[in-house]
Order: structure tokens, then sequence, then C-alpha cells
């Protein structure tokens, strides 16, 4: 959700182009990784008392996702939560892109599926690995850098400058190489070409940014999906392979690969194998979050984000 006022954002710009190298930072020389959640926290908390607008899509999503009245304390529980964990999400970002690999690879406390990653590699079509907004993400081209496996991702670049420099360099150390798209005129001739050479791309499928989404039911209510990944699973043959990062009480972290999802067909059955390859992902991302409903990160309305034409329908 971004503001209007260029007065805003030029403020904002300013605070995180501080904030985020402050991270940085404190990342490289905090001896304790807790000690850095502390002051993520503190953010998190100053951040939904100066910004309250985010706080109320952000209750609205989550009223949505627990089946709850936006003012249950709950929810407002679950929504204060979610933006910590987020913060925190950055710290740990920053503490493993600079520490040796191994210590981020300790902190996994379970690894299920990779055989899953593995067996459709194998196949030499290329992998898509589809993974969401959810958990720290991030972490795992570590995980795959430390298989000998480098993931090419596409990602829609930050509105701060100063946050995608970092983020793009943190990338590059986790053996991650970076295909930003602006939801417009992206073409795909270079990821077919990756998949071809049998690569794996990373992509995100929470996020219909290029508005010509397949609605599916989430949470009890139709919203859009993009289908972009799902396209391109047809055109090149490539399987889609579902990867979901989170983690626990104890601040460990977890990785689930999803069965090796195929898009087959002629032109006529083609849309139908795109939908149920996209039930099935938006089911298992649906399980993840009821899950961990606080580590599914969105601050603008999902189900009624005014940029989109036809919100709020049911």
């Amino acid at each position: 959700m971004q503001s209007d006022s260029r007065l805003l954002g030029l403020v904002y710009g300013a605070v995180f182009g501080s904030l985020f190298p402050l991270f940085h930072f404190a990342a490289r020389t905090f001896a304790r990784r807790e000690r850095g959640h502390e002051i993520a926290d503190q953010i998190a908390n100053a951040f939904l008392a100066l910004r309250p607008k985010y706080l109320e899509a952000i209750l609205g999503n989550t009223a949505q996702v627990l089946g709850l009245r936006p003012s249950h304390p709950e929810v407002e529980r679950t929504a204060r939560d979610m933006v910590r964990q987020h913060a925190r999400a950055w710290v740990d970002f920053f503490w493993y892109g600079q520490r040796p690999a191994e210590e981020a690879l300790a902190q996994f406390a379970s690894l299920e599926g990779i055989e899953h990653l593995d067996g459709a590699l194998a196949g030499g079509r290329g992998v898509i690995l589809l993974t969401a907004h959810a958990g720290n993400y991030e972490l795992g081209g570590l995980l795959l850098k430390a298989r000998d496996l480098k993931v090419h991702a596409v990602y829609k670049p930050d509105r701060f400058e100063a946050v995608e420099r970092l983020r793009e360099r943190m990338r590059a150390q986790g053996g991650v190489v970076g295909l930003p798209v602006d939801g417009v005129g992206f073409s795909t001739l270079p990821l077919v070409k990756l998949l071809r050479e049998g690569r794996l791309v990373g992509m995100q499928g929470d996020r219909d940014f290029s508005r010509n989404g397949v609605s599916m039911p989430f949470f009890g209510r139709k919203v859009p999906f993009p289908r972009g990944p799902w396209e391109l699973a047809a055109m090149t043959g490539a399987p889609i392979v579902t990867s979901f990062f989170y983690m626990d009480e104890d601040r460990r972290f977890h990785a689930h690969f999803g069965a090796p999802l195929q898009v087959h067909g002629e032109r006529g059955e083609r849309m139908a194998a795109i939908e149920a390859g996209m039930r099935s992902y938006v089911a298992d991302l649906e399980a993840l979050i009821r899950r961990h409903p606080s580590q599914w990160y969105c601050f603008y309305p999902f189900w009624d984000d005014p940029a989109r034409p036809g919100a709020g329908q049911i």
C-alpha cells in the first residue's frame, strides 16, 4: 500500500534508506541474533503506531484468515505479531547472509520433500520453484546454494531503492540471481531460456501484480492469483515445485517442498490444467497460513484491494 503524498514518500524513503542499512550493520555486529529480533520488534511496534492505515489493512486480512471480527483480540494479537515476524525475517536475512552458510543450515530443524525437488531437476527441463510471501523465503537461496544449486528469482523491486540494493547484495551472497519485473511488460523469454537449460527459476505465487490472474477460493472468498508461473510451465514443460519456509517458536527454520506439478494438454485443455495446479498451490498455501497465520506477510487489503477492478466481490 503506497501513500499518495509525495512528501510522505520522501520521508519514508529517507527512513527506510537509513533503517535497512542499520539492520544490515547490526546483524553483522550483534553477538546474539535474539538481540536483533528485540530491536526488530520495537521498530515493528513503532511502525504500527505511526501508520494505522497499514494496521487497518492487516487487521482485515487477519480477520479473514482467522474467521473472526477485525475487533477480536486474537485478530489484533496475530496482526501485530505478523509485523514483528516480518521485521525479524529481515534481521535473519541480513544475519545469516553475512555469516558462513553452515550457521543458517544448522537452524533448519526440518527439510521436508527435498527429494521432490531433486527428482524434478533430474528430468532436465528445469524447475519452477513457486513460493509465497510467507516465512523467510529469502533464506531458501542459502539452503539451495549448499546443494550447489543456483536460483534465478523473479521479483517485483521494492519501491525504496536502499532496501532493494541491500536485498540484491544479500541475495547474490546467497547464490540467488535476481530477475526484476514491473508487472507490466516483462518478457518470458529469459525464463524460457533458463528452464530449457535445466535451471531453477524461483517465483512468487500469491500476488497478482499483472491484474490478469485467476480467481481462486482462499479462506472463504475468491481472490485472483497470478497465472504467469503456470503458463510458463505449460510453455516449457518445466514442473512446478511449491516451496514454503517458516520459523517455529524456538526460532528455528523449516522447509517444505511439494510434489512436482505438471501443466499438460493442448490449448483447449491447458486452462483446466493450469487451474488444477493453482488450486493445489492455493490449498497448500492456505494450510500453511492456518498453521502459522502470523507468517504470511501482506500489508494491503488482499481481498479488497482498491486497485483491483471488482474487489470485494464474494
